[in-house]
């Protein structure tokens, strides 16, 4: 029971987090970085299809993700409709870099929640210094979310 309830505590933080520091918004597709004018980490997009995605590239939480061994993506999905547990970010998500395309290796999954899905996006470790983008594929209608982190 213990390590269901350290997960939805993470999943719950990981979202707390996503949901009072997020970014800005726009009219793209494209996510866009905080307002606040800081590290530029976390991206979020304008919640099209009824699911706001917010995806937060390394940073503190990453930490017990092994972030020398991979590259390390939190993700946040948040819908007040629908079911989010049907899609395989694994088999929806790809990730950009240096002019190649990666595939994850996993999905590790902090909250399952239908509304509320939380989780983390392991891809094989990408040199830092170079721009990154995350392209997640037919989430709620939406042929494709762009996330991107530059140098």
């Amino acid at each position: 029971m213990r390590p269901v309830i350290g997960a939805v505590l993470l999943g719950a933080a990981v979202f707390a987090a996503v949901y009072l520091f997020g970014g800005g918004r726009s009219g793209s597709l494209q996510a866009q970085p905080p307002a606040s004018g800081g590290a530029g980490l976390e991206q979020r997009d304008r919640g099209e299809g009824g699911v706001e995605i917010a995806v937060t590239l390394g940073g503190p939480g990453a930490a017990a993700y092994q972030p020398e061994r991979y590259t390390v993506l939190l993700v946040a999905m948040t819908t007040h409709s629908g079911d989010l547990s049907g899609y395989d970010l694994v088999a929806l998500s790809e990730l950009r870099a240096g002019g190649r395309t990666f595939r994850p290796v996993r999905w590790i999954s902090t909250s399952d929640d239908p509304h509320h899905r939380s989780g983390v996006l392991l891809f094989p470790r990408v040199d830092a210094g170079q721009a990154v983008e995350l392209r997640l594929a037919n989430i709620a209608g939406v042929p494709v979310r762009v996330f991107r982190w530059a140098p």
